[in-house]
This record gives C-alpha cells, sequence and structure tokens, in this order.
C-alpha cells in the first residue's frame, strides 16, 4: 500500500492534452514516463517531438535525448543551383520540374510565370520574395474581372 502511494500521477504537471495520450498507452504516473523514456515515449502514437521535449523538459530535467541516428543527407535536386539557397526543399523542387533551375531564370520568371505553376501558391511566392526580391510584394489580382460595357 505504501508503494501505491509513492507514484506520482501526471495531473497537474504536463498539459490535460498529452497527459490523456499518455493514458491512452498506458502511462498514468510519472514514474512511469521515467520507465518508457526515451525510445517507447518516441515510438508512441500521439508523441511527435515537441511532445516528447515537453515530457524532457518537466519531468527528466536533464540532458535532451539524442539519437544514435545520423539525419538523411539532404536530398538532391540534379542540375539547380537553387537547391544552395535558403530556399525550401519543396518550392526548389517544384520549381526544377518546371524548368527553373538557377536564379537568373527565378527573376526573370518573377512573379506571373511562377504563379502560373501547377501547385505553386501565394506561400511558395512569399518564400521566394523573401529571400531573392526583399521589399517586393506581388498581390496577383482577384475576383473577377467586370464584364465589358456594351455600346448602346
Amino acid at each position: 500500500m505504501a508503494n501505491e502511494s509513492a507514484k506520482t500521477p501526471l495531473q497537474g504537471k504536463l498539459p490535460l492534452g498529452l497527459v490523456r495520450v499518455l493514458g491512452k498507452n498506458n502511462l498514468h504516473t510519472v514514474e512511469a514516463v521515467k520507465r518508457a523514456y526515451p525510445e517507447r515515449l518516441l515510438r508512441m502514437p500521439g508523441i511527435g517531438i515537441v511532445r516528447f521535449r515537453m515530457i524532457e523538459a518537466e519531468l527528466i530535467h536533464t540532458e535532451w535525448y539524442k539519437p544514435q541516428f545520423a539525419a538523411p543527407p539532404f536530398p538532391e535536386v540534379p542540375g539547380s543551383t537553387l537547391k544552395n539557397s535558403p530556399l525550401p526543399l519543396a518550392v526548389v523542387r517544384r520549381l526544377a520540374r518546371n524548368g527553373i533551375l538557377s536564379e537568373p531564370q527565378l527573376r526573370d520568371a518573377y512573379p506571373e510565370k511562377l504563379m502560373r505553376i501547377s501547385s505553386f501558391g501565394l506561400g511558395s511566392l512569399r518564400e521566394v520574395e523573401r529571400i531573392f526580391f526583399p521589399g517586393h510584394r506581388y498581390d496577383p489580382p482577384t475576383g473577377k474581372q467586370p464584364p465589358p460595357s456594351l455600346p448602346d
């Protein structure tokens, strides 16, 4: 019975949503979470890196866990010099699929040709503007054009 009172409940130690996720994975006490740290926690559904780091900060109080595997190498985009830019990889790939492989080609395509690329939206355009066109902001036309006026 004394062993039962020594167990520390998770309520009040972690956000309620995280306590529920841990409860669904049959972890109801601080001691149980510490026993599951790190490998079992990382494999649990509902526990991503943000929640994992929250558990570390609130319950573990040691150095952050560093996995023993190396991150995969940066994926290649053949022929593109934009892969060395700070553009997100998805944008670089989208541009490469549409024949835009270099900064001069990108500058020539800005903004109208870029906006015609499939799956290249305003978010991608804003990234290009932030890196290659600081201070510029292209606002595409919105809504329908008014119908032409007919002569009387």
